[in-house]
């Protein structure tokens, strides 16, 4: 069965997820080969791209014309450069989280930003001639019905940002600073500093998953009627619970480390789940079907999860092996609401039914 075609305004939003960003990264060959086999910026219907953390860096990637097949090669390349292993291959893994700890103890991140920072300057360089691109002139690059719309978190004002091509007041910073600021891992890479402001990974707001942010952008800001509104939105992959607690252990037994390692998880999971699920609450009435949005959640399910920040050439194969799933997902209309079911791990028609059901009773309660 071939893709549905997306409606007039398509919206992509990208999750965050380190290394994992290489499974949606493949997963764009399938997009770009059912849009004609063309950069998708070229794509007529596409009109806005949200990114965050490693979905910032493809969404950017995306805007400036770059090719899936490119953006791979970034991933491919980066690989053991941008986060190169903080021990010797012989050190146990089992003793690897506590070393990681200590290491953390000691320094404000595990690595410095340059590696990263030159990556995604010469990247620019190369697609536009300017490795200090600012947002403005990005947006001058576009058409004027397309935006950019990345998400970083300011510290101290302990809220997420969301920086637009397109907005006056967000056009002088530099691509590559929101990119990293975007990116900026806690722990992992040091906190971004512009001016005043202390800037970290959007992931550590409630935007991991930055769907509903494309959704309003798209019927808010760009005031399309949401029947004529499509977001495709791509998760980095999702562990089932039972494949969570055999790579964590059982919660009543974890310590402190197990702790500092896996409450960032749950946060993260939640976050991404209910961004989602703010989408179907709000542009998908039941009882209006003809007024609802198009949208196509793609996912796939993890048997166990991948260090976001120690890719290697085994874990690169493994991902593009999930990326040509989630490719193929997307040419064949198999996505959490779609009409066939088993495409859904992290359980968006459960809480569809759970929701209508509950207004079901209230009405007849009524």
């Amino acid at each position: 069965m071939p893709m549905t075609p997306p409606r007039t305004n398509l919206a992509i939003a990208i999750d965050g997820g380190g290394a994992k960003g290489l499974i949606v990264a493949q997963a764009l060959l399938a997009l770009e080969q059912a849009f004609g086999g063309k950069p998708l910026i070229e794509y007529p219907n596409l009109k806005i791209l949200t990114g965050t953390s490693t979905g910032t860096i493809i969404g950017a990637g995306i805007a400036l014309g770059m090719t899936g097949k490119a953006i791979i090669d970034m991933y491919t390349e980066a690989t053991g450069h941008v986060f190169p292993p903080l021990f010797a291959s012989w050190v146990p893994a089992s003793l690897q989280g506590w070393l990681t700890l200590l290491v953390g103890l000691t320094r404000p991140s595990l690595y410095s930003p340059d590696a990263i920072k030159t990556m995604i300057r010469n990247v620019i360089q190369q697609q536009t001639g300017n490795p200090d691109l600012t947002l403005r002139e990005l947006q001058q690059r576009l058409r004027p019905d397309q935006a950019l719309v990345i998400t970083v978190v300011d510290i101290n004002e302990r809220r997420t940002h969301f920086l637009k091509s397109y907005q006056e007041n967000d056009g002088d910073w530099k691509l590559w600073e929101a990119i990293l600021a975007s990116s900026s891992a806690p722990t992992v890479l040091p906190v971004f500093k512009r001016g005043t402001a202390f800037l970290t990974d959007g992931g550590t707001g409630a935007y991991g998953n930055p769907a509903y942010i494309a959704a309003r952008e798209a019927v808010e800001w760009s005031h399309y009627r949401p029947e004529d509104i499509s977001v495709f939105s791509f998760g980095t992959g999702w562990l089932s619970p039972a494949a969570f607690e055999k790579g964590s252990g059982a919660a009543d037994k974890w310590n402190i480390l197990n702790w500092a390692m896996n409450a960032s998880n749950i946060m993260i999971g939640d976050a991404a789940r209910s961004q989602s699920l703010e989408i179907i609450d709000r542009y998908i009435p039941q009882d209006q079907p003809e007024r609802s949005m198009d949208f196509r959640r793609f996912q796939v399910e993890l048997a166990q999860d991948f260090n976001p920040f120690a890719p290697n050439t085994q874990t690169n194969q493994q991902m593009l092996a999930l990326g040509d799933q989630l490719g193929q997902r997307i040419l064949n209309d198999q996505h959490a609401l779609g009409a066939e079911p088993g495409f859904d791990p992290e359980g968006l028609r459960d809480a569809l039914a759970r929701s209508n059901a509950s207004k079901q009773q209230g009405t007849q309660k009524g």
